[in-house]
């Protein structure tokens, strides 16, 4: 079954009298429990498709399909909620809130959502499974990259989303960290995760299920992983 399903989708933006076409009739579909990578130069629309699949932005044409649900047809305020329930993100800056502990910045994302029962607990579970059992008080300044980053996905979790959107989640990593985290959105994956990643970095896009190769706004090539 399609988690999500992107048909004719397009986005266009005016910067002066020029229109960019950042996304050029998108037809995608990402099927449950699947690892999705999406590579391609700079520029090429891979954060704008990442957007569209979030919900973060609409199409200027096309429908963004969420489990038989219409999102371009939300308002702001009902897409915000769908996504608070329903998207989890992971950005290569890791976004954790500096005053905060790493318990606290994975609590805070469930009170966008409406799944606030056992919300510590959870989020105790959660740091655990990124291997940060040791870390619950740290702040964000006494952890390591990588281990912000734990967080940051931990944080992803906590309202149990449908879907995992990582956009280049191991930019600022060293390439043995960049590993570690690549194992553990694997490790999601085998718990039954749907996952999509934005790289730069081929050797770590070759692990997931399927590669999606876009350029100038449009799928060129997709190679699917071999059994």
């Amino acid at each position: 079954m399609a988690v999500v399903s992107l048909i004719g989708v397009s986005k266009y933006y005016k910067v002066g009298f020029t229109v960019v076409k950042a996304l050029e009739n998108i037809n995608l579909e990402i099927k449950e429990n699947e690892f999705v990578s999406v590579l391609g130069p700079s520029g090429s629309g891979k954060t704008t498709l990442l957007n569209m699949i979030g919900c973060l932005d609409k199409p200027t044409k096309g429908k963004v399909i969420f489990k038989g649900l219409d999102v371009t047809l939300l308002n702001d305020k009902k897409l915000s909620e769908f996504r608070a329930n329903n998207i989890g993100f992971v950005f290569q800056t890791f976004n954790l809130l500096p005053n905060l502990t790493a318990l606290e910045n994975v609590e805070i994302a469930s009170s966008f959502s409406n799944k606030t029962k056992n919300v510590r607990e959870r989020a105790i579970e959660l740091l655990n499974l990124v291997g940060l059992r040791e870390r619950l008080f740290h702040k964000p300044s006494q952890l390591s990259g990588g281990e912000q980053q734990r967080v940051a996905i931990a944080r992803a979790l906590i309202n149990d989303p449908e879907i995992i959107l990582a956009d280049e989640p191991t930019g600022n990593l060293d390439s043995k960290t960049a590993e570690e985290i690549m194992d553990l959105f694997l490790k999601l994956k085998k718990m039954g995760k749907t996952i999509v990643l934005v790289t730069h970095n081929t050797s770590l896009a070759t692990k997931s299920d399927r590669i999606i190769y876009i350029k100038d706004g449009k799928i060129i090539n997709e190679t699917i992983k071999s059994v």
